[in-house]
């Protein structure tokens, strides 16, 4: 029996496209098998599984703009660049987003944390998140941005440490057709680390190399799922989506207004290839 998984990509504040496509897709009632999420792919899978499309707006729009997100507030009240925990608190407190309720859905949800001691990236179930909805932080959590989270005797970040664009393992689940969700436009080119952040994790992750030579080997991880998501799309077994304009949102940066117009892109480019996507979907959901 055909499976069709969705699959997401991070990209931070330029998650507000990703947003956008989830929330169409609830509007549409489009609904699949398995959902894998990478970094803040992970924040919106859960929002999306859990059909939750005020959330999705909320996060996207108001949350990634208010300041204690990235800046001086979060240096000065959690001491790191990005305030993950004024996210993962704002989400879960008032926006609403019930991880406790997330074992309850059909299908299967699965999010992407890199295990520190491990050296490796694990996945979490519905099951797991439920258990502990804090994975859904550790899941956004970038290397030298934030924090390591601390769960279930383990340090926990961000599975795009390894993989950015999980299509893998929504094959290895076994999903024969697959729509894929990316935060950068198809044309994006993808740089090596430069010098400061190199030398800044040599020097907080020094205990842990393969780490390091994980973060540094991202860019040809990269290329090497965007060449898989090509021959995906060219043998008729998926919908890549990316944004068809850009409005100059970074990973760190954007205004409301940016991510007002990022979400709202990502609905009008839904809608202009809308037959394409029925025809992928309907292919395996009928």
């Amino acid at each position: 029996m055909e499976k069709i998984g969705l699959v997401l990509e991070g990209g931070g504040m330029r998650g507000a496209y990703s947003a956008g496509v989830l929330y169409w897709l609830l509007e549409n009632e489009m609904y699949f098998d398995y959902v894998v999420g990478i970094s803040s792919g992970a924040l919106y899978a859960g929002m999306y599984v859990l059909d939750k499309k005020d959330a999705l707006k909320g996060a996207a729009i108001d949350v990634a703009a208010d300041s204690r997100n990235v800046g001086l507030k979060p240096i000065l009240h959690e001491r790191t660049v990005v305030g993950y925990e004024f996210l993962y608190k704002e989400v879960t407190e008032n926006l609403d987003y019930p991880l406790e309720l997330i074992d309850q859905i059909p299908g299967e949800i699965e999010i992407g944390v890199y295990d520190i001691e491990g050296e490796e990236t694990v996945w979490k179930n519905k099951h797991d998140i439920a258990r502990c909805p804090k994975y859904i932080q550790a899941a956004c959590t970038l290397p030298v941005a934030g924090r390591r989270v601390h769960l279930e005797g383990k340090d926990y970040m961000d599975g795009g440490i390894t993989t950015m664009i999980p299509v893998s393992r929504s094959i290895e689940y076994g999903c024969t057709k697959h729509m894929i969700i990316t935060t950068k436009s198809k044309d994006y080119v993808r740089k090596p680390q430069g010098f400061f952040m190199r030398l800044l994790l040599n020097t907080v992750y020094r205990k842990y190399p393969k780490l390091i030579q994980d973060f540094e080997n991202r860019v040809n991880v990269y290329y090497d799922e965007r060449k898989q998501i090509d021959e995906l799309v060219a043998a008729g077994d998926a919908v890549y989506m990316y944004p068809s304009k850009e409005l100059g949102v970074s990973r760190y940066s954007g205004t409301k207004e940016q991510f007002t117009e990022l979400f709202e892109i990502a609905q009008a480019d839904c809608e202009a290839r809308r037959d394409e996507i029925e025809k992928l979907y309907h292919s395996v959901k009928g």
